[in-house]
């Protein structure tokens, strides 16, 4: 198989390309029915494009195959997360919730819930970097917490082990691993990236789509928090103030900084 990860809807299955697969709907009844044989070996993972949709069908189908639940309005949408609790007893679950107004109130819906959570952060407007201090700070120091906030999780991992992934890793829209299928076939990259055209070739690293390619606005070059970042958020829009998020990630550098005194002066 390729290295490639394709993110295909459930109507362009069987898919050609060589790759392994995650698979969205917002049917989730019609999957164990269509995904048999080569097609379900392939897959590493399901998306539910709509909470509103019905999940029963998946609670004891393939356990163990981790499965995300994709939340569109935060704010409106948390307590749809109530009817997919019963997926837990079979699946790793996790919520991807924008960062939009009233994110908070949804992070902690879901964490409370038991589902990890990934941030579909975007690039923040300057209003919501408070918002996004407050969940941080959730994360930190709520002792109740228990599953994983990325991009907070992977992040402070990284510092603290000062090996830091580049939130293209961390946040699965690696340029060089990842590929979305549309809805009407048409391949493209994922996320931010999918609108823009690249000219380096299919087995290019991510240092070299970071050098050539996704860190190279002039700020991209001094930032200290160049190694945890890597460009993610000057894309789409190269000229996007990075203060608010650089406030996080030093928020960040700074837990991981304290979460080492603290092992170090205990016992041994």
């Amino acid at each position: 198989m390729s290295e490639y990860i394709y993110n295909i809807p459930a109507q362009q299955l069987p898919i050609e390309r060589e790759g392994w697969l995650i698979v969205r709907t917002d049917e989730p009844a019609v999957l164990p029915t269509i995904l048999t044989g080569d097609d379900l070996s392939a897959v590493v993972a399901v998306q539910l494009s709509s909470l509103a949709s019905d999940s029963e069908a998946l609670n004891a189908w393939t356990a163990g195959l981790p499965i995300e639940l994709m939340m569109d309005d935060p704010a409106a949408e948390f307590p749809l997360l109530y009817r997919h609790t019963n997926l837990l007893d079979h699946h790793p679950v996790r919520v991807v919730i924008p960062v939009r107004p009233g994110f908070a109130k949804a992070v902690k819906v879901a964490v409370a819930l038991e589902f990890a959570v990934r941030l579909d952060v975007g690039q923040p407007d300057p209003a919501l970097i408070e918002e996004l201090a407050a969940v941080l700070e959730f994360y930190l120091r709520q002792s109740s917490v228990a599953q994983p906030i990325e991009y907070f999780h992977g992040t402070l991992l990284g510092l603290f082990h000062a090996e830091p992934l580049p939130l293209w890793v961390i946040q699965d829209e690696e340029p060089g691993v990842m590929r979305y299928v549309t809805d009407e076939g048409q391949e493209t990259m994922v996320g931010r990236l999918a609108e823009h055209q690249f000219a380096l070739p299919p087995d290019a690293s991510l240092v070299d789509w970071t050098e050539q390619a996704l860190a190279t606005a002039e700020d991209c070059r001094d930032c200290e928090f160049f190694l945890s970042c890597g460009g993610y958020f000057k894309w789409p829009r190269a000229d996007y103030d990075c203060g608010g998020v650089k406030r996080i990630f030093g928020l960040l550098r700074d837990a991981a900084a304290e979460l080492r005194r603290d092992l170090e002066a205990g016992p041994a």
